[in-house]
């Protein structure tokens, strides 16, 4: 019930950017895999591997496919994955990348230095190029992880011009090529970690946002908006488990007096400093404490009633001892009447009721007098 408790420590948890990167990477590799079957398949006919080599052309053949199972079968992890499990599925899929990488380049490499046809070589070196300028515009998320991934898939192509007497020329264009993907890669990866800052900054604005739909500006304390979702939220959970559940409201008496005689300034001191030492009393994790207007505040507790009101008289006397500075010469005592009602599914439809009953409490207080605590029915044992 307790804001600090709503959610796992951030420390055990991945953050959205690295959830991020797993999705995107996710995504992406598995647009790729096919390609790599059908493209060795184009290759192998234009060159007539299948009578040329048929064993090596089958297993590599094989190797593609498997290695497309295997990126089809790769699965994402939910928000609520640990950094190290998210780092090492993302460890895994570049581990395949890179396998993928590997296999293309050797098998590539090994086609044109043995396929004689113009038709199977140019096939093999565009599958080349393409792998490469993919791969460079995909994957940017890791640099050098990618820039290893290129060098696989390219570089065996480049070497077998060379080692099989390709023109010069050829060579050269290629080499240029791949110092084009290079830089290409370099540039993409500068964009993507642009766009994760920018997105990062986005998040930050939205948890703002939410904090501030969700906190009260002066004190910090829960707003009233957040304190009806918690309300309604512990009479569900009330009724399913049969959890006591307790709501306290509490108004400072008199205190229109505090702002008259000493001003706003002085009297925002006092209800943040009032806030503090009600947060003080109240900080188990079953107890929820709020602002709900003005001068009052609210307590929504897992407890029974006779324990509730035993907190919180002993909160309303620690009050009324309890001095607070309005400047290094002046202090100002408060007074507190605090309405306490338990839910009760028999008599409350609703978190509404409670709240009525609760709040019928905190005006019987008001009016035997102020500075005490009733119950709807002024039970107080």
């Amino acid at each position: 019930m307790h804001d600090a408790i709503e959610s796992a420590p951030a420390s055990m948890a991945a953050s959205p950017r690295l959830l991020q990167e797993l999705k995107e990477t996710l995504q992406r590799l598995r647009l790729g895999g096919p390609f790599y079957v059908l493209l060795w398949a184009l290759a192998g006919w234009a060159s007539n591997l299948w009578a040329l080599a048929r064993g090596p052309f089958v297993i590599i053949g094989l190797c593609f496919i498997l290695l497309t199972i295997a990126r089809f079968r790769m699965r994402g992890l939910s928000e609520g994955s640990t950094e190290a499990r998210v780092r090492g599925r993302l460890n895994a899929i570049w581990s395949l990348l890179l396998v993928n990488a590997a296999v293309w380049g050797g098998a590539a490499g090994w086609l044109l230095l043995v396929a004689p046809e113009e038709s199977a070589r140019t096939v093999a070196a565009v599958s080349s190029y393409a792998f490469a300028t993919a791969f460079a515009h995909n994957f940017p998320m890791r640099l050098r992880h990618a820039l290893l991934a290129l060098c696989m898939i390219y570089l065996p192509t480049l070497a077998a011009f060379v080692v099989s007497g390709s023109r010069v020329e050829l060579v050269v264009v290629s080499a240029l090529y791949l110092l084009y993907v290079i830089l290409a890669l370099r540039r993409s990866h500068a964009e993507y970690l642009q766009r994760l800052g920018l997105e990062d900054d986005l998040r930050r604005q939205r948890d703002l946002f939410e904090q501030q739909s969700r906190r009260d500006g002066l004190t910090g304390l829960a707003n009233r908006r957040r304190f009806s979702s918690a309300i309604e939220e512990g009479v569900a959970a009330t009724r399913r488990h049969g959890d006591a559940l307790v709501l306290m409201i509490l108004d400072l008496d008199h205190f229109k007096a505090v702002n008259d005689s000493h001003g706003h300034v002085a009297g925002d001191a006092c209800l943040c400093g009032f806030a503090r030492q009600l947060q003080a009393a109240f900080n188990s994790p079953d107890d929820m404490v709020a602002r709900i207007g003005g001068e009052e505040f609210a307590v929504l507790s897992r407890s029974t009633l006779v324990r509730g009101l035993q907190r919180a008289d002993a909160f309303r006397a620690d009050v009324l001892r309890t001095p607070h500075a309005l400047d290094e010469n002046q202090t100002l005592s408060l007074a507190v009447s605090i309405g306490v009602a338990v839910f009760d599914p028999a008599h409350h439809a609703d978190a509404d009721a409670l709240y009525r009953d609760a709040d019928a409490a905190l005006y019987r207080a008001k009016a035997l007098g102020r500075n005490r605590v009733c119950t709807p029915e002024d039970i107080i044992p």
